[in-house]
């Protein structure tokens, strides 16, 4: 994987038009395109429609932290913990108590000689991975210097050796990814010294609010008119309008790169420490009808948010970057206050006023802050000047914990915020968990929705890992006749053993790849597509389960240097692996 990641611009995502993909079954490939097979085998051996289930299994997962005095606490039994969902008992039956390691301490995985993956180790052992956002969107330019400096001398210092981290940037660009996940501190330290400061989103609506009161003034002091008024209430009306707009694409941008953060690293196993420095967000977590008044696209935005982050056991840890402030007498090193969804200011029952989406900047998203940690299971770090030491704790708690995990009855499938309470017998022991989950109504798969996430994984500047996927060159079949003046080049696409989904009865398997070949500017060059979706016999089926899967494809291209780009989506689940890498076509 490269260090920075380009975003593909919208001008070349308009080739996707032809991805709206019927839900069916297709026996063999389309004429044109490239063969798919699991490795030695042959391809689907009959067309089969998709499934379609009447029911769905909900299984919610809840990482634990347990320490006392500091320390965490081991050899805990499932007997040991209670689970509350809304008041009510649930039982656990899932149980694990997990140690993770770090990844010179397990075997690596049986990789392809060459080509390019979305993985680099195995996952048969968790183990710790840091993921570290600078935001620069959500927080004022002047603390965002303090930030870099707090998170430099944490690398330096304090960061145990042989840990993956990850380095992000949020920006009103979006989500940029700075440095892949390494083990090297130094590449990470100086990725940061060459990260500038930019306006956040309130300065920016600070300094449009201030140059509208200038003009304002300018007109009460020099005119008495009644025009003069009525220019006044427009000036102000039409920054009232900005600053709205600047909120709700603030909102969408924070939201997007948070879900991109969770399709990167879904595929690694174990509970991961997402830290966040940030100067707070305005949204609240536990009310998805507040965001009604910010857009008709917002709500269905927050929920794939929280479902991603869930389904990948991400625990944020918000750090705000504003150091001491806020709240008076507070001296901790750092605020551990876990406040629930109820006592977070929320438009719940109000009736909703065009643009007034107004939030008291410092208690408001210091609230939020707070939420967003106890959604995810993380700790907020706030009105603390020792951010390093916040970046500390956050890190540890991902070293020893349990994972819990319960069924929600069939009758029991209402969509909503569902308040979790995680208690344990064991005197003395301080218990972190996530606090509430969001159920979502079961999503009704169309060509649009699957176009809308194809576009979005192949536009992230981080490689989706839903599935684990590895791509290399492949020898061009023979017969091929590629467009005048371009060559023809063919890709294998595999998935790993036991990486795809397969239904039963049938051993039905659904799969669609997509490829890309954009030139320097971002311009879409060429594209290829593949799609296999049948039923396989039972020795194809063993096959593809021992061997895995690969699946060709090719694209015309003239002459040049491009990145490819390449999106792989198991229709049968909706996960989806991205992989991304340089080429020259001579």
């Amino acid at each position: 994987m490269k260090s920075l990641r380009r975003t593909l611009p919208l001008f070349a995502l308009s080739l996707l038009s032809a991805y709206a993909l019927p839900l069916r079954a297709q026996s063999a490939p389309a004429a044109g395109s490239s063969s798919a097979a699991p490795a030695g085998s042959a391809a689907p051996d009959a067309a089969h429609s998709v499934p379609v289930f009447s029911s769905r299994t909900q299984l919610v997962m809840i990482p634990v932290v347990v320490t006392r005095d500091g320390k965490h606490v081991t050899g805990l039994k499932s007997e040991d913990f209670r689970v509350e969902e809304h008041g009510k008992p649930r039982t656990p039956t899932v149980f694990e108590e997990v140690a993770s390691v770090a990844p010179e301490t397990k075997t690596r995985a049986a990789l392809p000689a060459s080509g390019h993956s979305n993985f680099t180790f195995g996952n048969t052992d968790s183990w710790r991975v840091t993921l570290v956002l600078m935001d620069t969107l959500n927080t004022p330019v002047l603390r965002q210097e303090a930030a870099r400096r707090e998170m430099i001398r944490y690398l330096g210092k304090n960061l145990r050796r042989g840990e993956p981290t990850a380095l992000l940037g949020l920006s009103g660009s979006g989500l940029r990814q700075l440095y892949p996940l390494t083990q090297d501190t130094s590449v990470l330290i100086a990725a940061l010294q060459k990260l500038h400061g930019v306006s956040g989103a309130d300065e920016n609506n600070e300094n449009s609010a201030q140059l509208t009161g200038d003009m304002t003034a300018s007109l009460d002091n020099n005119s008495v008119s009644q025009s003069a008024d009525i220019i006044s209430q427009f000036l102000q009306d039409s920054e009232a309008t900005m600053a709205a707009f600047q909120q709700r694409n603030s909102i969408r941008t924070t939201l997007a790169a948070l879900k991109q953060i969770a399709q990167a690293y879904a595929a690694i196993p174990g509970r991961k420490t997402l830290l966040w420095a940030s100067g707070g967000v305005p949204f609240t977590i536990d009310d998805p009808q507040s965001f009604e008044r910010l857009g008709t696209d917002m709500q269905q935005r927050y929920e794939e948010t929280w479902r991603a982050l869930s389904a990948a056991g991400i625990a944020v840890y918000p750090v705000d970057v504003n150091g001491l402030k806020g709240i008076s007498g507070s001296n901790s090193f750092l605020d551990v206050e876990r406040r629930s969804g109820a006592n977070i200011p929320s438009s719940r029952g109000a009736a909703a006023k065009p643009m007034s989406i107004q939030y008291d900047k410092d208690a408001e998203r210091q609230e939020t802050l707070r939420s967003i940690a106890a959604a995810t299971g993380g700790i907020p770090c706030i009105n603390n000047n020792d951010l390093a030491h916040c970046f500390e704790h956050a890190v540890d708690d991902s070293r020893q914990y349990y994972m819990l995990g319960y069924y929600l009855p069939a009758d029991d499938q209402k969509p909503g915020w569902r308040k979790l309470k995680v208690k344990v017998n064991a005197p003395g022991a301080h218990v972190q968990a996530r606090d509430g989950f969001y159920l979502s109504a079961p999503q009704q798969e169309t060509p649009q929705t699957v176009q809308h996430e194809l576009t979005e994984a192949l536009s992230s500047p981080v490689e989706f890992t839903g599935v684990r996927v590895n791509v290399r060159e492949a020898t061009v079949p023979s017969g091929i006749v590629p467009e005048p003046g371009k060559l023809h080049r063919e890709f294998a696409v595999g998935m790993p053993a036991r990486t795809l989904t397969m239904n039963e009865p049938g051993n039905f398997v659904d799969v669609t790849v997509i490829a890309l070949a954009l030139d320097a500017r971002g311009n879409n060059r060429g594209q290829g597509d593949n799609r296999v979706s049948g039923s396989l016999k039972p020795e194809t089926a063993g096959l593809l389960q021992r061997s895995g899967m690969a699946i060709g494809v090719g694209v015309d291209l003239a002459p040049g240097s491009y990145e490819m780009r390449f999106a792989v989506r198991d229709n049968l689940n909706g996960a989806i692996g991205t992989v991304v890498f340089p080429i020259d076509v001579k």
